[in-house]
């Protein structure tokens, strides 16, 4: 599966297009208030060092983050494409040889968050917060998917019941997540991983739009 680069049925209801100071950029307005719309795919990594992660990068056009509380986050340049085969073969390998759980993120259009948890290089645990979105006959639906256990096991932290309203709150109802970021913004948070991989991917760290807590000189660039 290959994800589209237009907003889905959902988001143009509250998302237009703006012109940026150098490109078409989608943006969404609530209450007043202008979002940028976000496009983005990383990994977080549980264990490995960020030397050691650069390495089993070698041959691709990638960036590692340093190490913040047992994890690395990786931006790579292919994965943004946002193409699911691509995504589970590098998350798989990368989750075999360097022993460790892998998560792999995706938003797309701030309509969806999707992650699949690799482990010792197998799918552990997949989750979709919108499925059936690309199906224009499809009724909104609650997000499929997710073990909350498995996943705060993989990453050593015990908010399991935290991490479940998380997955379960629905994009459609009152109270639910209105853009993916903030679903995982939350999840980062309550998993104890990185922050680093909110709202960013291989492209806006290229251009430089560091998350808060990143700088140039921490990064390493394969």
């Amino acid at each position: 599966m290959r994800m589209c680069s237009e907003p889905g049925h959902r988001a143009q209801v509250a998302i237009e297009r703006a012109r940026g100071p150098d490109c078409w950029a989608w943006v969404a307005r609530r209450h007043g208030t202008t979002f940028m719309v976000n496009f983005y795919t990383n990994y977080t990594l549980r264990g490995p060092s960020q030397q050691a992660v650069a390495a089993a990068l070698a041959g691709r056009s990638a960036i590692v983050t340093p190490e913040q509380d047992g994890c690395v986050v990786i931006f790579d340049e292919q994965s943004d494409d946002q193409d699911s085969a691509v995504i589970a073969a590098l998350a798989s390998r990368l989750s075999r040889e360097l022993r460790c759980p892998v998560l792999a993120i995706l938003n797309h259009d701030d309509d969806i968050f999707w992650y699949h948890l690799y482990l010792s290089g197998e799918l552990a645990d997949e989750y979709d917060s919108s499925p059936g979105y690309f199906d224009a006959s499809a009724e909104p639906s609650a997000p499929a998917g997710g073990d909350a256990q498995k996943i705060c096991s993989a990453f050593g932290v015990a908010s399991v019941a935290e991490v479940e309203s998380i997955l379960r709150k629905s994009s459609f109802d009152e109270g639910g997540y209105t853009f993916a970021f903030e679903r995982h913004a939350d999840l980062a948070r309550a998993l104890g991983i990185p922050s680093f991989g909110v709202g960013a991917g291989f492209r806006s760290i290229s251009d430089g739009e560091l998350p808060e807590g990143l700088d140039e000189g921490s990064l390493v660039k394969v």
